[in-house]
């Protein structure tokens, strides 16, 4: 059994749009209630209520996709997440495409999935025009031809990623998938199955021109304002995209005005919605896309996310993380109350020895029935007092490990999960590492470590250079250190 199934409840995940101007949330609200027209009895239903909220920047926050000022960022979504009173931390978040690199590869339908796995990451190694030391990149099916596998890789700078993946952490938010505005769109945009349809999006630092076909990004260029202001340059570009893209692909493209377009009809059903003009669905095509992308079920969700674990991983580090947050915050709560205790009763003791020794001076007359009760009251509060005393001589201070192997995880690595029974049971540490060189050197700061031995770690997936699955064990080396003294 996990523990940590236990202690952590599944988390509703809202969808974040952020960009220059604005930054816009969309986030069902599930509430429970009974429905006797269903059955002669009360039936349990599930609503869905959609929140929409929006809520303007300051200038110069976020330029050209990248983050100016994180820790105002930070402070804005933390106040945006308090004042909605959001019961969700959990998020997909959209940003800017402006420094995100798409591009579709072709690869042939022969290959299996490892060699297809294989072939692109062979693609990234060589063929992206960005370095991949120095980036998040990520990879999804773009197409299914009898003839060839469309596989559209998207990458950007670890440095960009991380202004906006800093800024949520100080807002409190958990990161699932980083995703650009493009992919978001495509995800709630209604569009004729199997027309490619090309668009183009506006910004305050230029333009984007986009061709989608069935929820894929099948092409973007980011034209800088300069150019993008010139009188009908946009225009003739887009138009020369159009018909190269025709020609290559053999197919028609029509055009379609980003702010016509519309959400998809199964979403029309919210009041938020119903009736609303094309300008004002248009506008929350973004949020919605990542909202949606958050109703995917876990472990089926194989879209890109520019973060350095995919979604699934992402979200059992940050469940992991929740779960060590808690066990830290109730060992000191409990220490907290035995300390007040402690310095209650002790103070209380110190009052009474000096006012029974203030009347024993005074005169010799019997003991009052008050001072009897009080001394029956702090045999008690000492019974209380041997009593903690004795629960935490036996239970193990988990943070202090928790603390130790914490230090000694090093850039690349990745704990997914983290598991020990008993004090005296094995030690089981389970995720991911960068590439073999990293996790040996984990290995060895753990061998390293003063409470831990027999560190070890079987050797699988030999063939394997990056992203390695890992499965350390080991045992307390003495498991009195972990006591309270």
């Amino acid at each position: 059994m996990n523990i940590l199934n236990l202690l952590t409840k599944e988390k509703h995940i809202a969808g974040i749009e952020i960009n220059d101007r604005v930054i816009r949330i969309a986030y069902f609200l599930r509430k429970k209630r009974f429905d006797r027209k269903l059955h002669s009895n009360n039936t349990e239903v599930l609503e869905h209520k959609l929140i929409l909220i929006e809520e303007p920047i300051a200038a110069n926050m976020i330029s050209g996709g990248v983050v100016i000022d994180k820790e105002f960022l930070g402070k804005t979504l933390k106040d945006i997440w308090t004042r909605a009173k959001l019961s969700s931390n959990y998020a997909i978040v959209s940003i800017p495409e402006d420094k995100i690199y798409s591009h579709i590869f072709p690869f042939p339908k022969t290959v299996n999935e490892s060699q297809l796995k294989e072939a692109v990451n062979l693609a990234i190694d060589f063929q992206l025009p960005i370095k991949k030391i120095d980036s998040y990149i990520g990879w999804e099916n773009a197409g299914d031809s009898h003839v060839i596998n469309e596989v559209l890789i998207s990458g950007i700078s670890k440095n960009i990623a991380d202004g906006y993946i800093d800024a949520l952490n100080y807002a409190g938010i958990k990161v699932l998938a980083l995703e650009s505005h493009l992919a978001s769109i495509s995800r709630s945009i209604k569009l004729k199955l199997g027309q490619a349809t090309l668009l183009i999006k506006k910004s305050a630092d230029g333009a984007t021109v986009f061709i989608l076909k069935d929820s894929i990004i099948q092409f973007c260029r980011t034209l800088p304002i300069l150019f993008a202001k010139e009188d009908g340059y946009l225009i003739k570009e887009a138009e020369h995209i159009k018909t190269a893209f025709e020609s290559e692909k053999r197919t028609t493209v029509i055009d379609l005005s980003l702010e016509k377009a519309t959400i998809r009809d199964e979403y029309l059903k919210y009041p938020e919605f119903s009736g609303t003009s094309q300008e004002m669905q248009s506008k929350w095509l973004i949020a919605m896309g990542c909202l949606i992308r958050g109703e995917i079920p876990k472990g089926q969700d194989n879209h890109i996310s520019l973060l350095p674990v995919g979604t699934a991983e992402a979200y059992a580090y940050q469940k992991t993380t929740t779960f060590i947050t808690l066990v830290r915050n109730m060992i000191i709560g409990v220490s907290i109350f035995f300390l007040f205790t402690f310095s209650a009763a002790y103070i209380f003791i110190f009052s009474l020895s000096q006012t029974a020794n203030k009347k024993i001076n005074i005169s010799a007359s019997p003991i009052s029935s008050d001072v009897l009760e009080k001394e029956e009251w702090i045999k008690k509060i000492n019974l209380i007092t041997s009593t903690s005393e004795a629960i935490l001589s036996t239970t193990p201070v988990w943070s202090t490990l928790v603390d130790d192997i914490k230090s000694r995880t090093i850039d690349g690595i990745v704990i997914s999960n983290f598991s020990i029974t008993s004090v005296s049971d094995p030690i089981s540490i389970t995720g991911t590492a960068k590439d073999r060189v990293t996790l040996n050197q984990f290995k060895k700061l753990l061998q390293e470590s003063t409470y831990l031995s027999t560190v070890e770690l079987p050797l699988t997936n030999l063939e394997q250079k990056g992203n390695i699955p890992f499965s350390i064990s080991s045992r307390l080396k003495d498991p009195s250190m972990l006591y309270y003294k």
